[in-house]
């Protein structure tokens, strides 16, 4: 399918606006390879593989791994606009290859980056309303339970309760139990909104942000999403730029996978070996074409992008 030529000057203004946005912050856009030696070790997220000459590639599900070194040389704040792939398939949301912003702020924690996205987005809709709760705020007021501190028989209990049985979920774990009430109880509620920052995740969902206390002195995953009428359109971190830790999730996420019976992935020690060496930073992806589905108002992704 084709967009639409008005989808089409849309979709050229919004990225026009964007590149004005990082130009005046002096922040660097930078163009990384579309395929890299390694996929991320994140067990639900799936890559493409590509076999080469030389050996196997993956065609990137986000650009992070290769901007993260980009920034241990010293690159300071940089963005991009790219391509990415993921294994999923095709829905109202989702493209197998969709267009990616995505960018790094050095000096900025999780806090200021949200306030940051805020200003881009003043800019791409003005006067649009922005929210923010936390992670917990929402499961106690939706759910009735404390997601930082609930055993994972308290979770499969509300699970039952609020959501039932789902297909291929027998026995889930706090992942898949936290990951089912959000996309079932919390985000429908989400769609009376615009947007809507959540911040504050559980530890068990930390990915690659930081574990921080927060003000009451529960540790929490640094990390935020942002959404809009419910509809997801960004993950955030204030970025973990430890070795050792970052090496411990990589080998929980490979125990993970062999848990759900899907192949072990190759790490990048490249990676590793550099992370020390990035400054403190916070990072954000967003999907570009469901921010044009949304704020345009298009009922499916294929409607802004050739698929």
């Amino acid at each position: 399918m084709l967009p639409s030529n008005s989808a089409l000057i849309q979709r050229a203004e919004y990225i026009t606006k964007i590149r004005k946005f990082f130009a005046k912050r002096d922040v660097l856009e930078v163009d990384t390879p579309l395929s890299y030696p390694y996929p991320v070790s994140d067990p639900y997220i799936d890559a493409f593989a590509i076999d080469t000459q030389s050996g196997t590639r993956f065609l990137q599900t986000s650009p992070e791994y290769a901007m993260k070194r980009l920034l241990a040389q010293g690159s300071g704040s940089i963005y991009q606009i790219c391509k990415a792939f993921r294994d999923d398939p095709k829905a109202q949301y989702h493209n197998h290859e969709f267009t990616m912003l995505e960018w790094y702020r050095v000096g900025l924690d999780d806090m200021a980056l949200r306030e940051e996205i805020a200003q881009m987005l003043l800019i791409l809709k003005p006067q649009a309303s922005m929210e923010y709760f936390s992670y917990k705020a929402l499961f106690e007021q939706l759910i009735g339970i404390n997601p930082h501190t609930a055993d994972l028989s308290s979770l499969q209990k509300a699970l039952s309760q609020h959501v039932g049985d789902i297909q291929g979920l027998a026995s889930p774990n706090n992942i898949e139990c936290l990951d089912v009430l959000f996309t079932h109880v919390i985000e429908p509620k989400l769609k009376a909104h615009q947007f809507v920052f959540v911040y504050d995740y559980p530890e068990v969902q930390a990915a690659l942000a930081r574990v921080m206390p927060d003000s009451g002195g529960q540790m929490v995953a640094k990390r935020f999403e942002l959404f809009y009428q419910g509809v997801e359109l960004a993950n955030g971190y204030y970025e973990l730029t430890s070795a050792i830790e970052q090496a411990k999730r990589f080998e929980h996420d490979l125990h993970l996978r062999q848990s759900l019976g899907k192949a072990a992935v190759p790490i990048d020690q490249g990676l590793l070996a550099c992370l020390d060496q990035i400054p403190e930073c916070s990072g954000v992806a967003l999907g570009l074409d469901r921010l044009v589905m949304c704020l345009e108002g298009y009922a499916d992704i294929k409607e802004v992008l050739y698929c």
